[in-house]
């Protein structure tokens, strides 16, 4: 793995892990609450995020050998591995979600730590498919988002960072929400 692989996929699991030390602390019974009406639980959010990356992950490991080919193709190309926050883009389309729905609900809860281990599960699936590949063909390696654009293979890394990292703050808006007294709350 290459330097900015190596560093993304550390920045997935820390982040991961830092999202549900703070839920250590949190009632589990709260993890399925809602904060209003047809908004998603935590337990939610979560499960969402399983689901996109099993999505993603499996899309690109079926597109890889075309996706292989090209970087090769193209491998001796610059290429950048960075991207900024598209979640932060005016105008970037948000509600989506609904396209990777979660499998747990408030009807059909879980465990956090189920949660944490079927999240945990599939970061280390997504580590499994980038490691060993070289970063000049992973750089080079592209593939089209209709509301991003082109991206290259570590830029699909850093997108699925900021996509969790989005959630997370989230999380933490719906714990805060939870935390104040219902006059203070609306």
């Amino acid at each position: 793995m290459g330097n900015f692989t190596d560093q993304y996929l550390a920045i997935l699991e820390q982040q991961r892990e830092e999202m549900f030390q703070t839920l250590e602390k949190v009632n589990e019974d709260l993890i399925w609450q809602r904060p209003k009406p047809g908004k998603w639980s935590i337990g939610e959010q979560i499960d969402h995020l399983r689901a996109i990356t099993r999505f993603m992950r499996r899309f690109i490991a079926v597109l890889w050998p075309l996706l292989f080919l090209m970087g090769w193709i193209r491998r001796n190309r610059r290429y950048e591995a960075e991207i900024d926050d598209v979640y932060e883009r005016p105008g970037f389309p948000m509600n989506v979600g609904w396209l990777w729905p979660p499998k747990y609900r408030p009807g059909n809860p879980v465990s956090v730590a189920v949660l944490k281990q079927a999240l945990g599960e599939e970061h280390d699936k997504v580590k499994t498919f980038y490691k060993n590949k070289p970063e000049h063909i992973l750089g080079n390696a592209l593939v089209y988002d209709p509301a991003i654009g082109w991206l290259n293979m570590l830029q699909v890394l850093r997108v699925g960072i900021h996509h969790d990292a989005h959630h997370y703050q989230v999380i933490k808006g719906i714990l805060e929400s939870l935390e104040k007294p219902e006059s203070e709350g609306n």
